[in-house]
């Protein structure tokens, strides 16, 4: 008893249940984390790697997203508010190209935990890491605009068919399994609610994003916030695995000013936060005349007026009219 939670399981499981999709706490027993492989964290979170073939029964593992216990108690009340939200709309989703809910369980130290599909994958931004660190170069271009159509379905199933922003669009949130096999968007705890019109009408809902991927309207206190905010993130996500760094971090020219001009980082700082909501550049001779799909898709997506942004279904009309992305 001390690896796991003992939990009470029906003698007759339910549809969901039989099809891995369990809702219900009482359903599913999840180990305590020591007992589960360390897939990757976040801010204030651990996702987990949980096996479930016990007695030789061949199950497929799942993902498992938990609260850090090392977190500041009010900062734990955040995020498992957060944990909570993400698995309520999570449970309401479904599409290939989104990560499938499992269930949402209640752990040995009295946290919810969040079980998600699992099926070996990477985080994009753990494959452009990789690369970088392996000096490859850019992903072919072939690869990025199969990535784009897999994510802008995605994108185009959340804003048209959920009416829901995600919200926190980047290399991070996008999972990779095989040689691009499987491309599906996940993490939808700060998602929110779009109207008809496209736009987050809430006052009280909050565009959280994550710096460098911000647009120029989230950035100001009365940014009116649409779709068009994951479509700039989206955008620099193609520029994540063109270039293989992060938005406005490298920026250009720095390493050519001597040491003097970097007193107390005020240089860098500052270049930073004006770059924040811009297109961050792109050397396009290095690039290659291959990639003038990819840097032209790019450039739209990050127009700083996010009414000439392009919408998720129009990116998707557009490149399945190619024929040759799959």
């Amino acid at each position: 008893m001390d690896a796991k939670t003992a939990i009470k399981t029906p003698s007759k499981p339910s549809k969901e249940r039989k099809s891995g999709q369990s809702n219900s706490p009482s359903l599913v027993a999840i180990p305590a984390s020591p007992f589960m492989q360390r897939l990757g964290y976040g801010t204030g979170i651990n996702v987990y790697l949980m096996k479930r073939s016990p007695k030789g029964i061949s199950r497929s593992p799942w993902a498992v997203k938990k609260i850090n216990r090392q977190c500041d108690s009010k900062y734990r009340q955040i995020y498992q508010k957060r944990l909570n939200e993400e698995a309520k709309i999570l449970k309401n989703l479904q599409h290939p190209n989104i990560v499938g809910y499992r269930a949402f369980a209640e752990a040995k130290d009295g946290s919810m935990c969040l079980a998600m599909e699992y099926g070996g994958e990477k985080s994009l931004n753990d494959l452009i890491e990789e690369r970088s660190a392996q000096r490859q170069g850019p992903f072919p271009d072939a690869t990025i605009l199969r990535v784009a159509l897999h994510m802008a379905r995605g994108l185009k199933y959340l804003h048209n068919d959920k009416k829901l922003l995600h919200g926190d669009i980047k290399s991070s949130n996008v999972v990779i399994r095989g040689d691009f096999e499987s491309i599906k968007i996940c993490d939808v705890g700060v998602s929110l609610p779009l109207d008809e019109n496209m736009i987050v009408s809430n006052h009280e809902a909050h565009y959280i994003g994550t710096e460098p991927w911000k647009p120029k309207e989230a950035l100001k206190e009365d940014g009116i916030i649409t779709d068009k905010a994951d479509i700039f993130a989206f955008g620099l996500t193609l520029w994540e695995m063109m270039t293989l760094s992060i938005p406005h971090l490298n920026l250009p020219g720095v390493d050519e000013l001597d040491d003097s001009s970097f007193e107390d980082e005020e240089f860098e700082e500052d270049a930073y936060y004006e770059a924040l909501g811009t297109r961050p550049p792109l050397n396009v001779e290095e690039l290659g005349p291959s990639y003038q799909r990819v840097i032209e898709l790019f450039s739209l997506c990050t127009i700083e007026d996010p009414r000439k942004r392009p919408a998720a279904a129009q990116i998707v009309d557009v490149l399945e009219a190619e024929g040759s992305i799959q």
